[in-house]
């Protein structure tokens, strides 16, 4: 019995070694610390790969971090910008614009372009002032300048624009700014001849014949000028300057032809006469029995009307009734011994007199003066031409 207890005895010790060494054999085999399929990838790379790849992601991730904050300040300053602007607040935009960096600026530029060129309608001289400010911190915007001549052009101030324009001839914008001069040019041209400002026109021309390279066509348009104001022999010397090749060649030969015949025709005008204006009519100064009067040339009237207060002394004929801007009004026909202007005198002569209340005059020469003669008026140049009826 006790031989059986020893044998079961080795038995279960030989299965306990057994089962032990099969356990540490398995518990060999498997790896350690194991809780998840990321440790498992981690664990099986080397370390250096791994810190390289933490670090990466590390700077990855404060790369975006600045790019996100850098797009959000950018937006943040455009918006504040535009609303600046928008708000009227133009000195304050323009402290933004002096702090920004070069990429601020392009956006910033953009963005004052298209401010300037949707207010410009709305209040023009406000958006001129603005940008007279905007070229003393950005003198070499070409651009600019040139819509700031525009703009002025606009307003009529053609001087303003015609120096800005002569200024950026020579620049990269030359044929824009070459198209634009010819048309502010021309514009300034045909505002001084619609407000009949001959003088000032006449200054302008000859400076521009001094400032510009093709200058012929220039010189064609004050001769002509001097032609309508029958000032030939200007008109003359300066079309000797035209070349037998130019292609204007021909309308300085039409000038004078236009002269010539003209010049024979005055030949028939035995007076001439200078006129002034006085609003929107004429005046001529004369004298009626050696007293002096300014009068208008009315060609609408019938008679010579004089104020009665001009000429006292006259013996008063028959009534008339006259139709005068005024109404109609009574008035008194009177014989004066003459009327006398420059070296024509009339002996004889009829007028009529009433009350006449007006600043710059004393009556009206009427038509009963003019039917005794061929007559030109020249209101260009202020002169009367008279002729003897033959």
């Amino acid at each position: 019995m006790f031989q059986n207890i020893f044998q079961i005895s080795l038995s279960l010790m030989a299965g306990i070694f057994i089962g032990w060494n099969f356990h540490m054999f398995y518990i060999a085999l498997e790896p350690k610390n194991i809780t998840s399929p990321q440790k498992i990838e981690s664990e099986s790379k080397p370390k250096t790969i791994i810190k390289f790849v933490q670090s990466n992601m590390v700077q990855k991730s404060i790369t975006e971090k600045k790019v996100v904050q850098n797009i959000d300040s950018n937006i943040s300053n455009k918006s504040k910008f535009e609303k600046l602007l928008k708000s009227g607040n133009f000195d304050d935009a323009m402290a933004f614009y002096l702090e920004a960096d070069e990429k601020e600026l392009k956006s910033y530029k953009l963005i004052l372009k298209v401010y300037f060129y949707d207010n410009a309608t709305k209040n023009p001289q406000k958006i001129i002032d603005e940008i007279l400010r905007y070229i003393e911190l950005e003198p070499n915007s070409q651009d600019i300048k040139i819509y700031l001549a525009k703009l002025y052009r606009d307003k009529k101030e053609f001087q303003k624009a015609l120096d800005l324009l002569f200024e950026l001839r020579d620049t990269q914008n030359s044929k824009i700014v070459e198209n634009d001069l010819n048309l502010t040019i021309d514009s300034y041209i045909n505002h001084l001849k619609t407000a009949k400002e001959y003088s000032k026109l006449i200054a302008f021309l000859e400076d521009i014949i001094n400032r510009v390279e093709d200058s012929q066509s220039y010189i064609i348009r004050l001769a002509q000028l001097y032609n309508e104001l029958d000032n030939y022999e200007e008109s003359k010397k300066l079309l000797e300057d035209i070349d037998e090749g130019s292609v204007y060649i021909s309308k300085a030969q039409s000038i004078l032809k236009d002269i010539e015949k003209k010049e024979k025709e005055l030949q028939h005008y035995k007076y001439i006469i200078p006129i002034n204006k006085v609003g929107s009519q004429y005046s001529v100064n004369l004298t009626i029995n050696n007293t002096p009067l300014t009068l208008l040339l009315d060609t609408g009237a019938t008679y010579t009307f004089i104020d009665e207060e001009k000429l006292p002394s006259l013996v008063l004929g028959k009534e008339i009734l006259l139709n005068t801007a005024g109404g109609e009004i009574m008035a008194h026909f009177a014989n004066v011994d003459s009327l006398t202007i420059g070296e024509l005198q009339l002996n004889d002569f009829i007028i009529t007199l009433a009350p006449f209340k007006q600043q710059f005059a004393d009556g009206l020469l009427g038509m009963n003066f003019f039917e005794k003669f061929d007559f030109k008026i020249n209101q260009n140049i202020g002169l009367l031409y008279l002729a003897d009826k033959e």
